[in-house]
């Protein structure tokens, strides 16, 4: 039974929750304690029987109360049993019993207030806190008044020792509840972030899983673009990719905030290409405007500096929720996005960023509440718009954290204008990297990419296709070892996440190889994790560069164009490609299927970009003497190792070019040659030797037709823009600014510009 009592007092102070229950059992037992003491005090200090029974009453009653109260879970009215019954009748009676004003009573007059404040919500605080005030100012009166219903002091010694007693056990009465209460308040506060940071960590931590079949989606899909020519099948895979880009674009937000909640997003100041970041999401948002016909204009200042420094992701974060806001609130008329200075000195510059529409505005009363989670303005007018309602609140948090604040005018029915200002300081030329409109081949370089997962590998071998880069895989740390040992690479990506050994540790351990130290070979982490204290953290450990889960194409060639040595990499300008008419295609592909050479299969990897299969083609034929030679050598000698690896380059340069028989004749060698089977190497040699010169010819024969009509189609595509007269065009321009139309005012400016002389924007 002893063994128990402890266990049963400590559950009955902590089965409840909630903190003003477990409070008012504490304070019921320190009240229980005051009431014995002050018993004791009674006939100590006056040798009061009276005051000694009305002590001995009210803990007993405290007693009782507790019990009644914790087997009902009727606290309210425990709560109001307690401010009537004792700290108002009680302690009323023990104010005139033991000296009233001239006792100690008044100084516990303030349990009865402290009860009242932490116990009571709502406008019953209100209430119990006026009745308690009025009921002892007016027993305070009363005393004053009556002074015959008072009993007092016997001596003035023992009016001394009561004071002392009153203000030694008040001043411990009160601090005890105050360090009870705040001890409590801390606990429930730690399990409260304790419970918050579980959710925000599981929350990461799904966001992190989701992301990795997300990659395998939008990269297989991506590869049906490319490679769908029915029409049916490429609108499906559009909107696939549409719904991936909608729930990654979720997933993000859901992690941001996650992040947000743990105090865990900081600021990263790095070097950046503003006419990049500007440039990319004009072109993605302006697809989404033409996509529900509306107007995309960007506005930007003439003598804005190209490199900055400053958190890009962040302020691109933003942006793109603004953007996305702004087109999908609008039903009709435009999208301005303006970018302009405010002030400037020799190292840093204050950029305003705003985004205006003619949608469909915010109510007063909604605009300060849209900058909360999960909150969106109208509910019943915009319950057919999609969102999570997290794209203001993350992107409110992100601008303070930078600086600045993200401000609103907005006016119902009409529009809303979001901006905010900002200071950066001014960077350096980053050097070569992708535009939105550039994308590049590499066919003699070599690349090791390194994941346990095969169908990342798989959507990696796919989206690097048009590069023709020649890509090696591995499926752990160990086996990348054994690549490396063997092989030259020109850069490595690296899964940070792999079992047994992971991305970080295998990155270092090949840093040790000679191979990889003398040529400085670059490895970039691939990941899901998208904070950026880690990006930080893989780039200060050795990495070169970071690359996020699910790839973007454009990111990663850019990364590949940023990093490969420079003389391996073509950059293609993808506003270079040709309008090529159809019969000249027909007649392309009827040439080319005469050498066994699918036209439609290499444009099909090339997104439909002839200049690219001329480049692709040019650097097959130019390799090809060479090479053949090479492997007619090391066949004769039997040296099939090194043979293999040349047909297996072969291979993949042949399926670039379509060369469909070239390409099933060099992988069945690769077998066989890589098995030692000398008899069919030397039988199926012949052909296939046969083979690599009828797809050499046939795509000398291609680039020499294509070469007799390149000048006409340069001339249909360089054709100059007929020029609509100076004067109507600034006519016109006037009227729309005297109007207030900014819409058309820009783009009138920009035609005059590109009609009448260039400006220098970025």
């Amino acid at each position: 039974m002893k063994s128990l009592l402890p266990k049963h007092i400590l559950k009955f102070y902590t089965k409840e929750s909630e903190l003003n229950v477990i409070f008012f059992k504490m304070l019921g037992t320190a009240g229980i304690a005051i009431s014995l003491i002050g018993a004791i005090q009674s006939l100590i200090t006056a040798g009061d029987i009276i005051g000694c029974m009305i002590n001995l009453i009210a803990a007993i009653a405290s007693v009782i109360l507790m019990v009644f109260v914790d087997r009902t879970g009727k606290y309210v009215v425990g709560y109001l049993i307690t401010s009537f019954g004792i700290f108002m009748a009680l302690f009323g009676m023990l104010f005139l019993q033991m000296g009233g004003l001239y006792g100690s009573m008044p100084y516990f007059f303030s349990f009865g207030i402290l009860f009242t404040l932490l116990m009571y919500q709502g406008w019953l605080l209100y209430v119990m806190e006026l009745i308690h005030v009025v009921f002892y100012v007016g027993i305070c009166y009363f005393s004053y008044i009556h002074p015959e219903h008072v009993k007092m002091f016997d001596t003035p010694g023992a009016q001394f020792s009561d004071q002392i007693a009153g203000i030694i056990l008040s001043s411990l009465g009160i601090g005890t509840i105050f360090l009870m209460y705040l001890r409590e308040y801390r606990k429930q506060q730690k399990l409260a972030q304790e419970s918050s940071n579980a959710k925000s960590i599981l929350l990461a931590n799904i966001s992190h899983e989701i992301r990795t079949p997300i990659n395998m989606l939008l990269g297989m899909n991506e590869m049906i673009l490319r490679e769908a020519d029915n029409s049916q099948i490429i609108e499906y895979s559009r909107n696939v990719e549409t719904a991936g880009r909608q729930l990654l674009f979720m997933i993000n937000q859901f992690l941001d905030l996650s992040r947000i909640d743990m105090g865990k997003e900081e600021v990263f100041e790095e070097n950046f290409d503003l006419k990049e970041l500007i440039d990319t999401l004009k072109v993605y948002y302006k697809k989404e405007a033409d996509v529900k016909g509306l107007d995309f204009v960007l506005d930007t200042d003439r003598e804005l500096p190209r490199y900055l420094l400053g958190d890009s992701r962040k302020l691109n974060q933003i942006l793109m929720n603004l953007l996305s806001n702004a087109i999908k609130y609008t039903k009709e008329g435009v999208i301005v996005f303006s970018i302009q200075r405010k002030e400037e000195s020799k190292d840093q510059i204050r950029l305003r960023f705003e985004v205006s529409d003619t949608g469909l505005g915010i109510k007063g009363e909604d605009q300060k509440k849209i900058f909360g989670s999960f909150e969106r303005s109208d509910i019943v007018r915009n319950r057919g718009i999609e969102g999570t309602g997290l794209g203001l609140a993350i992107s409110g948090n992100l601008a303070k954290l930078m600086g600045s604040e993200i401000k609103l005018k907005s006016k119902y029915g009409e529009g809303s204008v979001f901006w905010f200002e900002i200071d950066l300081k001014k960077g350096t030329d980053i050097g070569i990297a992708a535009t939105v409109n550039e994308t590049f081949i590499a066919p003699d370089a070599k690349v090791l990419a390194v994941d346990d997962n095969s169908m990342n590998l798989t959507v990696l071998k796919s989206l690097l296709k048009r590069t023709l880069i020649k890509l090696s895989t591995a499926q752990s740390a160990q086996e990348s070892y054994e690549l490396c040992e063997k092989n030259d690479y020109d850069l490595i990506f690296m899964d940070y996440m792999m079992p047994d050994i992971d991305g970080l540790e295998a990155m270092q351990e090949l840093r040790k190889m000679d191979r990889i130290r003398e040529k400085n070979v670059p490895i970039i982490v691939l990941t899901a994790d998208a904070t950026p204290e880690k990006r930080k953290t893989f780039l200060e450990s050795g990495f070169d560069d970071y690359l996020l889960k699910p790839i973007d194409i454009s990111l990663m060639e850019n990364v590949l164009m940023k990093h490969l040595p420079r003389h391996l990499v073509t950059v293609v300008d993808q506003q270079d490609q040709l309008e090529v008419p159809e019969e000249v295609l027909d007649n392309f592909k009827k040439t080319l299927r005469e050498y066994d050479i699918s036209f439609e299969m290499a444009m099909k990897h090339l997104s439909g970009d002839i200049n690219q299969f001329v480049r692709i083609a040019s650097f097959f034929i130019n390799s090809a003497d060479g090479n053949m030679a090479h492997v007619k050598d090391l066949l004769e000698d039997r040296e099939y190792e090194q043979a293999a690896l040349i047909i297996h380059s072969l291979k993949g340069n042949s399926g670039n070019v379509g060369a469909e028989d070239l390409y099933y004749n060099a992988r069945r060698l690769e077998k066989r040659v890589k098995d030692g089977d000398v008899a069919y190497v030397d039988a199926a040699s012949e052909l296939f030797f046969m083979e690599w010169k009828r797809a050499k010819e046939g795509l000398r024969v291609f680039l020499k037709a294509f070469e007799q009509i390149r000048p006409s189609l340069r001339a249909v595509e360089e054709e100059p823009k007929v020029k609509r007269d100076k004067g109507v065009l600034t006519g016109q321009l006037l009227e729309a600014v005297s109007n207030g139309n900014q819409a058309p005012a820009l783009k009138l400016i920009d035609e005059l510009e590109e009609l009448y002389g260039e400006s220098e924007k970025i």
